[in-house]
Formats: C-alpha cells, structure tokens, sequence
C-alpha cells in the first residue's frame, strides 16, 4: 500500500492556518466570514490540483471526488470553520488529512479512489449563531430552517444578512440534502480535544460514541432599581438570583453524575450600570453526557433549583432552547474497521467518548459512521495554544487511510 506524504499533509495543515491565522498562531475562520469562505477556497483549489472535483453545496460544504464519479461515497473528513482565536488543528486535520489519503489513493492508483469522497463542512462550531453542526445538518435533511432563518448573531446581524455576504440563503440550505443518497458511510479523524489520550500515553483512540448536548438561553426578569437607595431586602435583583444559580452548578452536576459536564459561557446583566440593580440577566446554559436520560436529569434539576432561588428572589424565568444533540453511538463495524486499521501500524488503539459534538454525531443518525482521535498536547483546543505532534497527525492520517480503504471496499 502507498502511504501518505506527511511532508505535504503538515504543509498543507500549515497553508490553511495561515488563513484566518492570527499573531499569537491562534486562528479566526468564523464560520461565513471573509476567512472562512477563503478557507474553503482554498480547500476546493487544492482538491482540483489533485485532480479531484470540487463542488460547494447549499449549505457551503465542499465536497471533492474522483471525476466522472457518482457515487455511492464513503465520505471522510471534518470542518472548516474555527472558534474565535481558536487553534488550527480542530476540524481542519481531519479535512486535510481526508483529502491527503484521496490524493494517496488517487496517486497510486488503487481501484477504491472512486468510491471515496472528501468533505470540508461548514459552520460545525454555532459560534455564530449559537446553533452549530448548520453543514451536516443540512446534508441530512435535519436542518430546521424556519427556525434558524430567526437567527441574529452576537452583532445583531441577522441571518439572512450574513449568508448573503457569503453567496447562500437560508431557505436553500436544506438542497445540500439531495446529496445524502450518494453517501454510503462516513469516517472522520480528529484531535482529541481533551487530556485523557495524552496523559495515558495513548497514539490513537477509537470513539465509542459522542455526548448529548443539550443549550438553551435563560432570561430572569427582576426590577431595576437605584443601588444605593434600594436595601438588600426589597431588591429583586435578576444578577444575583443568576449568580446564585450558576455558582452552584458544579456541585448541581457532580451530585447527579460525575461523567457529565456543563457550563454557563454567556453572562449579561441590564442594564449594566455600575449604580443600576439589574432588571434582567441572560445566560446560556449547556450539558453534556453520553446518555440522553442523564442530560435530561441534570437539565430538569437545575431548572427545579433555578425556580426555588427565583422565588426567594421575587424574579421571574423565561427559556428558550437553544439546540439538542441527541447522543451518538459509534457504527460497531467501523470502529472495528478503525483498529483494524490501527493495528497495521502496530498500534492497539484505545476506546473513548467524545465529549465534544461532532458532524459524526449528526451522520451517524443516518450511514455507519466512525470516528478516530489523536491526542492533543496539554488537553487544549479551542486556543492558539491547541497542539498536537507531527509525527501523531502523521499516524492519525495513515490509520485513516487503512480504514478508508477497508470501509470503502464494502461499498462495492
């Protein structure tokens, strides 16, 4: 079997983050920016000078083939677009590595080249619009357009604005769904995002399933009032009945399951004068587990909590959900495709969940799906300081390419 150039993957891995790429080596491809539409200019040249066809979808998924092929694909790859002053490995390695084990398998001529199709996806992170996973989603037929297309983001811009700077419309989104039937299974490869690989000393890692996550925005409505006249004891203070909330989430989700995470990103008090009791606060609130009902559970007490403190507060709850990613177990026969895989290169793979949501998650509801790791140095992602080894993205790609080959045969 020809191998993959890892001189050319790392180069290319390097030309990307320099797109989007800031000074302190973070990167900034928030999804339909400038950046990122160049990104995926980029990705699709590059498939072209492979000899590939590119094609953009609705959605801005970019897609790349063998020419004169129709499918059906094993699709592999990740995304494009990145967090703010994020790293520049999350999702482009796995979209770089994918396209550099089609080129492998086109160079060398190996009869399995056209039954494989490459995939950048776009707007996986829902920076923008709190709503992420917007590119798979809309390859599934998932996306819920009536409801997106109400979307502002953080500017206040709306939706429909910003995806016509980038040459796409909301309601036509939903055509990247014609695609799916030609799209047999799916493999992604991906940094870990986390400590536990490198910590363990673990190469390569195949992933068992991807958590739930659950998002809503919660607003609590109290009374503005004149901080220096009003007394503790007659205020309805919304910033403090928000405090009090979160500060006991920690100890909330730990009580119900030690495995399970979550977190309060998004805080704003108003009217935001330092003399002024705030009248309302808004905060977002995500969980995560591998197991839906405990999601659930923990959702469900922090809302009963949130209520009592409300109460002695005298303030008011108003929610929203935001997004619900069910849980996503892992296709039995490609995570054994997987370590099969990784034992050709003399690695016996551990087994994890993913804590971070993935466009597997969302593909996995429809073809076989699997997904595989890589560490990260320090555990860290989503920051300039996200890291992982050459000479492990190297690997990652060339186990990548054994269970591409492996999973594509089966399409025959």
């Amino acid at each position: 079997m020809s191998d993959v150039n890892g001189e050319r993957l790392l180069a290319d891995l390097q030309a990307l983050s320099a797109i989007g790429g800031l000074a302190d080596g973070g990167v900034d491809r928030l999804a339909w920016s400038d950046a990122d539409l160049a990104g995926r200019r980029w990705f699709a040249k590059r498939m072209q000078e492979a000899g590939l066809e590119a094609r953009l979808d609705a959605a801005l998924n970019v897609f790349g083939h063998v020419p004169g092929t129709t499918g059906p694909y094993l699709l592999t790859g990740s995304h494009l677009d990145s967090v703010p002053n994020g790293g520049r490995l999350d999702g482009a390695y796995g979209a770089v590595a994918a396209l550099e084990v089609l080129r492998t398998l086109v160079e060398s001529k190996n009869p399995i080249a056209p039954l494989v199709e490459v995939v950048g996806f776009s707007d996986e992170e829902g920076v923008r619009f709190a709503s992420g996973l917007i590119g798979s989603l809309a390859l599934t037929g998932e996306l819920d357009t009536a409801k997106l297309g109400e979307a502002h983001d953080w500017r206040g811009v709306p939706i429909d604005q910003v995806l016509a700077a980038a040459g796409r419309e909301v309601d036509r989104l939903v055509d990247a769904h014609q695609h799916l039937a030609s799209i047999a299974g799916f493999l992604e490869l991906h940094i870990e995002q986390g400590p536990r690989m490198e910590a363990a000393g673990i190469d390569l890692a195949l992933v068992t399933g991807i958590v739930g996550v659950h998002r809503q925005r919660i607003q609590l409505i109290g009374e503005q009032n004149h901080a220096g006249t009003t007394p503790f004891r007659l205020r309805h203070d919304a910033g403090r009945a928000a405090a009090r909330a979160t500060a006991g989430l920690y100890e909330l989700v730990q009580s119900i399951d030690g495995d399970a995470v979550a977190n309060v990103g998004f805080m704003q008090l108003e009217p935001g004068g330092v003399n002024v009791i705030p009248g309302r606060a808004t905060f977002t609130l995500e969980v995560r587990h591998l197991d839906e009902a405990t999601v659930r559970r923990i959702v469900a007490a922090f809302a009963e909590r949130l209520q009592e403190i409300c109460a002695e507060e005298g303030c008011r709850i108003e929610s929203e959900l935001l997004s619900w990613v069910p849980p996503a177990p892992m296709d039995p026969t490609q995570v054994e495709i997987l370590q099969q895989a990784c034992r050709q290169l003399d690695r016996e793979p551990a087994r994890l969940w993913s804590g971070a949501g993935h466009d597997a998650a969302v593909l996995s509801r429809h073809v076989p799906t699997g997904m595989l790791f890589v560490p990260s140095l320090g555990g860290v992602s989503h920051s300039p300081r996200e890291a992982t080894s050459d000479a492990h993205l190297v690997l990652g790609a060339r186990a990548l390419l054994r269970a591409v080959e492996r999973s594509a045969a089966r399409i025959k």
